[in-house]
This record gives structure tokens, C-alpha cells and sequence, in this order.
């Protein structure tokens, strides 16, 4: 005998809210990561981010994106539409292997407001301070991005931004 069919009433399953075209859309921030392709270098690294940051600005997209060890971790925040398009580009870039998203999210507010795309390379400055970061929040001192769980990655990029700007007013 087939299975009984369930019945659903329209007025038990609402559908999905649609966003009218005149309404904001939310602003999110998406983070995922990356292998780079081979060849890729700190300074091809900057070059790319340079023209990023200006596009980003053109888009109103924020963020930050860490290199190390030939994988990324970035964090992209702004309009639905915009973090959406930029990541889909992301992903068919050649300079990009194995992209995987880790976490998306509607935010009230930014994360990283200051910086259009804020840099960070693993392997330069305060490395013993970034590893404490990535330490508390991962349970490991090895970046890996790939290994990361969403809610390890949020909270490494939110922290390591934290240290950043710490840094930065030094």
C-alpha cells in the first residue's frame, strides 16, 4: 500500500516573503574559502585587492580576506544583490579552487564598516598574536580555512579584525 499523503493547508504553510522591488534589501555577510591557484603571491595578492577595493567601494561591499598558506578566508558584507554577485564572480575566477561558502547571514549592522577590503596575510606582522586568535577560536593554531565550522569562522574573523585595528592604532 502507498504511503498516506499529507495534506497542507495554505493557511498552515505560509510561503516566503517576497521583498517588493522599492523595499532595501538586507545587507548580509557571506564568508567562505578558497584555495588559491598556483602562482598566486602576496604581492599578485594586493594587486588584485587594490582593484577590489575599488570596485567594492562602487558596490558598497566591506569586508576582510586572509591569506596564508595558499587558502583564503574572507568575510563580505553589504546589499543581498551586490555580496551575491561578487561571490558568484569569486567562484568562477580561475584564481579560485575548491570555493566553498561557509556561512551567510543578514546583519544589522557591519562587521568591518572601515574597511572596503581589509587584508590581512597570515604569514606577515604579528603572528603570534594572530595564532592566539585563531587558537581561542578554532581549537587550532594551523589556519585552515577549510576546516573551520561557521561559527569558528565568524568568530576568528570578528576577533582577528578586533586585533587588526588594535594593530593598527599602535
Amino acid at each position: 500500500m502507498p504511503p498516506a499523503r499529507r495534506r497542507f493547508s495554505a493557511a498552515c504553510t505560509p510561503g516566503p516573503t517576497l521583498i517588493a522591488a522599492s523595499e532595501p534589501v538586507p545587507n548580509i555577510r557571506l564568508i567562505y574559502s578558497s584555495t588559491a591557484a598556483g602562482g598566486m603571491t602576496y604581492g599578485t595578492l594586493v594587486e588584485i585587492m587594490d582593484h577590489a577595493q575599488t570596485r567594492n567601494v562602487e558596490r558598497d561591499i566591506t569586508g576582510i580576506l586572509c591569506y596564508g598558506s595558499g587558502e583564503f578566508l574572507q568575510a563580505l558584507e553589504g546589499d543581498r544583490r551586490a555580496v551575491n554577485t561578487l561571490y558568484h564572480a569569486i567562484v568562477r575566477d580561475p584564481r579560485h579552487l575548491a570555493c566553498q561558502l561557509i556561512s551567510v547571514e543578514e546583519i544589522e549592522a557591519r562587521a568591518f564598516p572601515e574597511w572596503t577590503m581589509k587584508v590581512v596575510n597570515w604569514e606577515d606582522g604579528d603572528t603570534a598574536r594572530r595564532r592566539a586568535v585563531l587558537q581561542a577560536d578554532t581549537g587550532s593554531d594551523v589556519f585552515a580555512p577549510h576546516a573551520m565550522t561557521a561559527a569558528q569562522s565568524t568568530a576568528f574573523l570578528l576577533h582577528l579584525a578586533e586585533l587588526e585595528r588594535e594593530l593598527a592604532g599602535d
